[in-house]
């Protein structure tokens, strides 16, 4: 991580965990690691996850067969985080940051656009966090395309 992580509410111990967890996943996000990957999502089957690809995937098991597909046709690795902050309320927490999103398509030949044309993305993400039987799990995720263009009305 290269900027300062901004924290609101938690203990230093959620705090501590939360930013684990979350460097987890990107670790577990490198590789496609389905088994690391459910030690971070819950198992909660009405748990929702906004994928950058702008599809919808409600479950770990949907998430799964995601990762499993992509597994196989993308060439990922870490992606880089910025501007994270961390936000604690009770047994919910939101971490959100910016990342670059370096990918490659290396399966069959029929590559989405979206990979051809912006190969190395800076993307946006939301993770939600809820406490279950006292440990953290993504409950939530939402993951976009970042844009460098001028803001409307330039706000």
């Amino acid at each position: 991580m290269n900027d300062e992580v901004v924290y609101d509410g938690g203990t230093d111990e959620d705090r501590r965990r939360l930013l684990e967890l979350h460097t987890a996943y990107l670790v577990a996000n490198a590789t496609f690691d389905v088994p690391a990957l459910r030690k971070l999502w819950s198992t909660d089957p009405t748990s929702v996850f906004f994928n950058l690809n702008g599809h919808t995937y409600v479950g770990v098991e949907h998430w799964t067969r995601l990762w499993e597909y992509y597994g196989a046709r993308l060439q990922t690795g870490l992606w880089t985080p910025s501007d994270i902050k961390v936000m604690v309320r009770g047994d919910m927490a939101v971490i959100t940051s910016h990342r670059l999103s370096p990918v490659k398509w290396v399966g069959p030949k029929n590559e989405p656009p979206t990979y051809r044309e912006n190969p190395r993305r800076h993307s946006r993400s939301t993770m939600v966090f809820a406490r279950e039987g006292g440990e953290w799990r993504v409950v939530h995720t939402h993951f976009s395309e970042a844009s460098s263009d001028a803001r409307p009305g330039g706000i």
